[in-house]
Parts: C-alpha cells; structure tokens; sequence
C-alpha cells in the first residue's frame, strides 16, 4: 500500500455521489432483438464531489491537497457519504467519527480508527464475492449498505443469516484474513484524480472559492 494523501475536511462538499463505471464491455442486438451483453470484469468506483471552500485555512489546506496529489499520480481515501448506515446491536445509528483540524500544511495525516463492529469470520481470497462476517456490535448488513475492507469500498448486493453473511460488489481488490476489520461506520475507498486538470478553483463573490473533482478507483 502507498501512502495517500490526507483528504481535505475544512472544504464543504455541496455534492458527491459514488456510481460504479466500466461493467460492461459492450452491448449487441440481434436481428431478432435478442440483446447481448459483454461483460468487462473490471468495474471500477468513479465519484465527482463539489467543494466550496470559505475561510483561507480551508483555501490552503486545498491547494496543499492539489500540490501533493500531483495530477493524477497521488492518491487519497474519499470518503463514502452514505445516508443510511448500518446499526449497532441497540438499534442505534453508526458511528460517525468527526474529523481533527490539521495544523500543518505538509505530510498531514488523518487516521481513522475503527470500533471493529464487524470483522471478517473468515478469510476471505482475492476476487472473492462472498464474505462471512462476525458481528460484535452491529444488527447486521442489507442489501444497499456499503463497506470498506482495507482501504477498497463495496456495496451489499445480497445478505442472509440475519446478515452475517454479505455477497459484495465489486469483487474483493485484494485477500483479506480472518479477523479484518470491516469498517461501515465511516467507509473510504482509495482513489486518484480521473484526470490532471481537476480540482483547480473557481473563484465566487464574497471571496468564496469553488472546486469540482471527479475521482475514479486507485489501482
């Protein structure tokens, strides 16, 4: 694993959503009308985020950002925004850990430190699509809900067993062992810029500064 760069928090994001691009290979229709789909087995996380920065803290904490993420050669985690979360085991909502300010400019860090509500029962290889967990704190996952193992974000596309047992999407980047944690409550998927022009600023009135990023999955 490289190091990534820290992930601004004093910019207010306006907008994200993560959407899953390249499934498909392509798309053929017979004569009949009989339609044929290829499938391309490299399915990646792609996601634009608006950013509005308003203090000049939250303008040079951005431009430190842009400065160390090089174009599109350095990566970051993103956070996942997720509306719904899975709950712990008194029905109550996630656990949302809040972010600390940063106060220097260069090799800033944030460190995320999970509760390990869930844990994987089991290991779990590479390309794997079927996960067994251990739930210690949490009711369990639903079909929609999302995880991070390591540092790659998925998606619930199927559970059973009172959710103890997931079928994910995409299929896992890389091996996992037993007892990994299996974070829910602040997701984060490992991505760089999709292209080098991102994230330069707009400028607004009233001296509010804007920026808009897409970021696709880091490999």
């Amino acid at each position: 694993m490289t190091d990534d760069i820290a992930f601004p928090r004093l910019a207010k994001k306006t907008s994200s959503g993560f959407r899953m691009a390249g499934q498909m290979r392509g798309r053929e229709t017979a004569i009949t009308g009989a339609e044929s789909i290829i499938p391309s087995f490299a399915g990646h996380w792609v996601v634009t985020i608006s950013f509005l920065m308003h203090t000049e803290a939250a303008s040079l904490e951005w431009q430190g950002f842009l400065a160390q993420m090089e174009g599109g050669i350095g990566t970051t985690l993103v956070p996942v925004f997720l509306p719904y979360r899975p709950k712990n085991t008194q029905g109550g909502p996630a656990s949302v850990t809040g972010a600390p300010a940063f106060s220097t400019f260069e090799h800033w860090s944030f460190v995320n430190e999970g509760r390990a509500a869930i844990t994987l029962a089991t290991a779990a290889d590479l390309r794997a699509t079927d996960l067994d967990l251990t739930l210690s704190d949490s009711l369990g996952l639903r079909p929609g809900h999302g995880l991070t193992l390591g540092d790659r974000f998925h998606r619930v596309q199927r559970s059973w067993e009172d959710g103890s047992k997931v079928r994910v999407q995409p299929p896992l980047r890389q091996a996992a062992v037993a007892g990994a944690v299996v974070e829910t409550d602040n997701p984060v998927c490992r991505m760089r810029f999709a292209s080098e022009g991102d994230g330069e600023v707009d400028f607004m009135p009233n001296r509010v500064e804007r920026a808009t990023v897409t970021f696709r999955e880091a490999f």
